[in-house]
């Protein structure tokens, strides 16, 4: 099929993914992009740089854009993006959504494809609250290190987790600024600053990526009040996205007390594009993946 997709991934500033699932979604682009004979495009840049990466790929007139595949870092780089692409090129965002976007629904292009396959990100905070739950002792407290605020997803994980959360459970949160290993030493480091001084016990860790879940619990291996290093060592570890290779392992050995299966936006959003030029199916303004609990029966009862 002579289609070109441009797909833009979050990285960091090599132009790497900037974690294991930004890694899965690329192998995905490539793999289901080549099976569906399309030719596939993949960059990582950093949040600050994604609108720039984009206008030089829209410049290179070589070679037409077709559709763009993008996971935007924030809510304003979403914008801009619509904005640019809007009567040019087709779109289908990955694991994002702003009430923005149904804007730009009715007038977008003439056979030009728009959509968002997104992660049901309240959903996912649900599960991990119910993971949670299953575990942590009456009265006790947990720790959850989000992704970076300007996202549309980790907003609504912690929403989602606070809504079905158990009600005696504390719940303190720490803002990572992106989703990876690095963040989650730093958000723990920063809410540990203040944490420090009372009296209280964490009974669990939990990140909305495995990445900021072991990133955090080094961070906490290494804090220096010996009473506070044996609590954070008991604590359940708990994360999102139970990758091969990386987050499942975690799970299997123990490192973490459980994970959710995040499948990769990519693969979805390849085969709706290949309906939609083959067989002129409509693309959904927003379609879902499915999420399920790592191990299935961490969700427990409560």
């Amino acid at each position: 099929m002579d289609k070109t997709l441009f797909v833009l991934l979050l990285g960091d500033e090599r132009g790497d993914p900037v974690d294991l699932y930004q890694d899965l979604m690329q192998k995905e682009a490539r793999s289901k992009g080549a099976a569906a004979g399309f030719r596939v495009d993949v960059a990582c840049a950093p949040s600050y740089d994604q609108y720039r990466v984009l206008r030089k790929r829209l410049a290179d007139t070589s070679s037409p854009v077709d559709a763009v595949l993008t996971e935007p870092a924030s809510v304003s780089t979403m914008g801009l993006t619509l904005k640019a692409l809007k009567g040019r090129s087709g779109l289908i965002l990955l694991n994002a959504w702003d009430s923005l976007v149904e804007r730009y629904l009715p007038d977008w292009g003439a056979g030009l494809p728009i959509g968002a396959v997104s992660t049901p990100h309240v959903k996912l905070g649900e599960i991990q609250a119910q993971q949670a739950s299953a575990v942590v002792p009456q009265g006790g407290a947990v720790l959850v290190v989000t992704g970076p605020p300007r996202s549309s997803a980790a907003p609504e994980r912690l929403q989602g987790f606070r809504s079905k959360v158990r009600s005696d459970i504390d719940v303190h949160d720490a803002e990572g600024g992106q989703w990876a290993e690095a963040a989650g030493t730093l958000a723990f480091n920063g809410w540990y600053g203040i944490f420090q001084s009372r009296h209280e016990e964490i009974h669990a860790i939990v990140g909305q990526s495995d990445d900021l879940a072991v990133g955090a619990r080094e961070a906490s291996r290494a804090v220096s009040n010996p009473e506070h290093a044996r609590m954070f060592a008991r604590a359940k570890l708990f994360g999102v996205g139970c990758c091969p290779g990386y987050g499942k392992e975690r799970v299997d050995d123990g490192t973490l007390q459980a994970s959710i299966v995040l499948p990769p936006a990519t693969a979805t959003a390849i085969e709706l594009l290949k309906e939609f030029w083959t067989n002129g199916r409509a693309i959904p303004p927003r379609s879902f993946a499915e999420v399920v609990p790592y191990p299935p029966t961490s969700v427990g009862a409560f």
